[in-house]
């Protein structure tokens, strides 16, 4: 019997300890990434789990006392009380009767305790002016252009996958040590596309995740 237990152990207690490293890990760059993420978010989304909360979506349908939108193939359902103010496209005030499925809104308001949302004011908009084109990828530097303030980022998860990133004076590097970026190095950048360069995104943040390292041949690529 003591013989099956020391047996038994053996093959249980490795994986625990596995999970527990890869767990840790995990969480690190998660934290990491969840700082990130309020700082490109700030006011929009906010922290305090009881405090106003925003919904936008396209209108899928109308009931007397809700609304249902989709956004990004995501149904949500908004609750609507007689104290809900309504606003339409041109900035005045309307009513739920004037709404049709189609449009976009955006709904502030607050979850209650059963998760429902309960809109005390909705918007009619242009999804296209509410959304943060804002993208975070971390990833590593693959190459740095000599001739122009453009390097190569190729994200953690994504290998096959590559953002060609431009900086300019306002870029904002989250590290006083890094004088300037160097192939090798393992990053967070807060991205949008640059409507000037096909392909290429525009950089306003830089977080430096560890210090430059030589380039090698993995990690090297050809524009």
């Amino acid at each position: 019997m003591f013989l099956f237990l020391i047996l038994l152990f053996s093959f249980i207690s490795p994986p625990q300890i596995f999970s527990q490293e890869a767990t840790t890990v995990t969480d690190k760059t998660q934290v990491i990434l969840d700082k990130v993420k309020q700082i490109v978010i700030g006011k929009e989304t906010t922290i305090i789990s009881n405090g106003p909360k925003s919904l936008v979506g396209t209108i899928t349908q109308i009931d007397n006392n809700q609304i249902t939108v989709s956004y990004k193939n995501e149904p949500k359902t908004v609750a609507v009380t007689e104290e809900t103010v309504f606003i339409d496209i041109k900035r005045n005030k309307t009513k739920i009767d004037n709404l049709k499925s189609g449009q976009d809104i955006l709904a502030m308001g607050y979850f209650d305790q059963y998760d429902n949302f309960e809109a005390k004011r909705i918007v009619v908009t242009d999804l296209k002016t509410v959304e943060n084109k804002n993208e975070i990828i971390l990833g590593k530097i693959v190459d740095i252009s000599q001739s122009s303030p453009i390097f190569v980022l190729i994200p953690i998860k994504n290998k096959d996958n590559q953002y060609q990133i431009k900086t300019d004076p306002k870029t904002e590097i989250l590290d006083k040590d890094i004088d300037k970026l160097k192939s090798g190095q393992k990053i967070v950048v807060i991205i949008q596309p640059d409507p000037k360069i096909a392909k290429t995104f525009y950089v306003s943040k830089i977080i430096t995740l560890d210090s430059p390292t030589a380039q090698t041949p993995e990690t090297s690529t050809n524009n």
